[in-house]
C-alpha cells in the first residue's frame, strides 16, 4: 500500500487544514493498521469502496471492503482507544486532516450528525459537478492535493470564535491545564468552556486536554524510549506508575511495548502497520 503526506501551500488554508493523506493499494490481500488517538479530524474520502465502521466501548474498528458506491466520505476522530483500519481490497482514499475547529470555517452543523453521516463531503455547498470524479482521476498526488486546495478556499464560509482561538492559543503555549484553570484564564464558567468546545471541537475540554497530553507522551516516547519517568514528570502525570496505565488506555501498550511495534512514516504517522496478514 503507498501512502503521502502532503501539506497544504495556499497560507490561508494552513490555518485551517494540517495536512492531506493519499491511500492507494491494490489487490485484495489483507492490510492492517492501527492509529492512536489525537485531536484533529479525519474527513476521509473513498472511492467504490464499503466502509463499516463499529465505534462503541469495546471496539473502534473501520472495515474496508469492495463497494458499489461511487464516493463514501466519514469523518474519524475524538478516539479514546486504539483506531484499528482492516482492509480487503483495493483502496483509493483521500484523507483531509483538520486542525482542531478548523472544520467551523467550512460548517456550522452538529458534529453529533456529521460523524454518523457516510456522505460527510456534503457539507461544501459551494461544489462543481464531478469535482471528486476530477480530483480521483489526477494520478499525481500533488496534483491531487492542488485541487484540494483550490476546492477547500472556495468553501471558507465561517470565522472560529475568538474565545475558541485564544483557547487553543493558550494550550499550544501551556498544554497542562486543567478544566478549571483554562475556563479561568478565559474568564468563563466551565459550563460556557464546555459549550465552546463541543460546539467548535465536537470534543469537550477534558477529552481534548487528555488527549492533547497522550500525544506529548507519544512523541516524548518516540524520542526517549529510556527514560519514562521524566516523561511522566513533562507531562505532569502524579508518577511513573500513572503515566503507563494512561499510555495504555489510550494506546492498548505500555510505552516500551509501544516503542517495538510502532512505525512513524515521514514524520506524520505514528502507527502500527501489518501487511499481508492471514
Amino acid at each position: 500500500m503507498n501512502s503521502l503526506v502532503i501539506k497544504p501551500r495556499n497560507e490561508l488554508l494552513k490555518k485551517y487544514i494540517q495536512y492531506f493523506l493519499f491511500f492507494n493499494k491494490e489487490g485484495n490481500d489483507l492490510i492492517t493498521y492501527t492509529t492512536f488517538p489525537n485531536n484533529n479530524l479525519c474527513l476521509a474520502i473513498y472511492k467504490e469502496n464499503d466502509i463499516n465502521y463499529v465505534n462503541d466501548s469495546k471496539n473502534n474498528t473501520c472495515i474496508i471492503n469492495k463497494g458499489n458506491k461511487v464516493f463514501t466520505s466519514k469523518f474519524y476522530g475524538f478516539h479514546k482507544m486504539p483506531f484499528n483500519v482492516n482492509i480487503n481490497s483495493c483502496l483509493d482514499q483521500i484523507c483531509i486532516i483538520f486542525k482542531p475547529s478548523a472544520l467551523r470555517a467550512f460548517t456550522k452543523e452538529a458534529y453529533t450528525d456529521l460523524m454518523q453521516s457516510d456522505s460527510v463531503f456534503d457539507i461544501f455547498t459551494n461544489k462543481e459537478n464531478g469535482i471528486l470524479e476530477q480530483i480521483f482521476e489526477e494520478d499525481d498526488f500533488l496534483e491531487k492535493a492542488n485541487k484540494l486546495e483550490l476546492f477547500l478556499l472556495t468553501n471558507l464560509i465561517n470565522e472560529v470564535p475568538d474565545k475558541m482561538k485564544e483557547a487553543l492559543q493558550l494550550i499550544t503555549k501551556n498544554n497542562n491545564f486543567t478544566v478549571d484553570t483554562l475556563a479561568k484564564e478565559l474568564a468563563i464558567s466551565n459550563s460556557s468552556l464546555f459549550r465552546l468546545f463541543k460546539n467548535n471541537l465536537g470534543q469537550n475540554p477534558k477529552s481534548y486536554l487528555d488527549t492533547i497530553r497522550f500525544r506529548n507522551s507519544l512523541n516524548d516516547v518516540l524520542e526517549n524510549k529510556n527514560i519514562l519517568t521524566d516523561i511522566a514528570h513533562l507531562n505532569e502525570y502524579f508518577d511513573q506508575a500513572h503515566f503507563i496505565n494512561n499510555f495504555k488506555a489510550f494506546s492498548g501498550y505500555s510505552p516500551t511495548e509501544l516503542y517495538n511495534k510502532i512505525s512513524v512514516e515521514q514524520n506524520k504517522l505514528a502507527w502500527v502497520y501489518n501487511e499481508k496478514q492471514t
